[in-house]
């Protein structure tokens, strides 16, 4: 009886430890949700379009992060450079700079 306690037991600490590993390990992708264009708040299209420089958006999403939202707009530039801009939920210009390159072998 004590051992199918203990096989038991030990089942249930395996299985919380796989859990645990699993949710510590969900890619934060998770938090990014991609919209159209049309789908973000008119502050946030403004501030993307006056930013656009001859590019084209090529993809925006929208992401949450510590309890922040922000909109992030991915443009492809007519000389090959893709460049992010990334946009508060009020429309304010976060920032704008070279897309960073993202690791596929997660």
């Amino acid at each position: 009886m004590n051992r199918r306690i203990m096989w038991a037991i030990a089942i249930i600490i395996g299985l919380g430890a796989i859990g645990a590993l699993v949710y510590g390990n969900m890619d934060k992708e998770e938090n990014k949700q991609k919209l159209a264009m049309t789908d973000l708040p008119p502050a946030v299209q403004k501030t993307i379009q006056d930013n656009l420089a001859g590019g084209t958006v090529t993809e925006t999403t929208k992401e949450t992060k510590d309890g922040k939202t922000y909109y992030e707009a991915q443009v492809q530039k007519s000389v090959g450079e893709k460049v992010e801009i990334k946009v508060g939920e009020d429309g304010s210009l976060i920032g704008v700079g070279k897309e960073k390159e993202e690791d596929d072998d997660d």
